[in-house]
């Protein structure tokens, strides 16, 4: 069934951003990834996109629950690859909970799978299982967390590199199943602390 036929209702998000929280790439994230991505996708996709990013979870949830929910109703991951992503239990968790749903479709799979990698910095410390995948976005000459960034040159290169990162997720998106309320989750793999950033809400 189409993404543009709207009928698998259960799904509340396009795409869920799993990346590590801490030091420059989460800066990135929210300064320059995340809101581009946006913009980008609103032009391309037929209605508003509806992407999750832990940034905005209100004070008092529990923070493990709705990341969970998010995951389990989330069409597609898109994870930000840098070392820090494959030490942290709740990215490795995320990404493994996106595998484990393609493997639960088995010959469902969709041919470009449900998981879109962007590379934010140095591949050669990447989980084997990373490095021995075929495709991903190459962001790496674009990764300064600075707002300064988006008054720079460089801000036109990567908004068109962003630009083709939204046209393929609106690819991707055309392929993902309807939603299953049995979605596997795999858990972190120990107790992860809360980010400082969510502590001092």
């Amino acid at each position: 069934m189409l993404y543009r036929e709207r009928a698998d209702l259960a799904y509340e998000w396009d795409v869920f951003i799993s990346y590590p929280r801490h030091g420059q790439v989460g800066t990135w994230v929210s300064n320059h990834f995340a809101p581009v991505l946006r913009e980008c996708l609103d032009s391309v996709l037929p209605q508003q996109p509806r992407l999750f990013i832990d940034n905005g979870i209100e004070t008092g949830v529990i923070w493990s629950d709705v990341l969970k929910q998010a995951l389990l109703r989330s069409r597609l991951l898109v994870a930000v690859w840098t070392p820090p992503f494959f030490r942290s239990h709740w990215c490795m968790s995320e990404w493994e909970s996106m595998l484990a749903r393609e493997a639960f479709l088995a010959g469902g799979r969709p041919p470009r799978g449900l998981v879109y990698p962007v590379v934010y910095s140095d591949g050669n410390h990447f989980a084997q299982k990373a490095k021995q995948t075929q495709f991903r976005r190459d962001l790496t000459a674009f990764t300064y967390p600075y707002p300064g960034f988006r008054d720079s040159a460089a801000y036109l290169a990567f908004h068109d590199a962003m630009m083709a990162i939204a046209a393929d997720i609106e690819t991707h998106l055309q392929t993902v199943p309807p939603w299953q309320a049995d979605w596997p989750i795999v858990e972190p793999a120990v107790e992860a602390p809360l980010p400082v950033a969510l502590l001092e809400l």
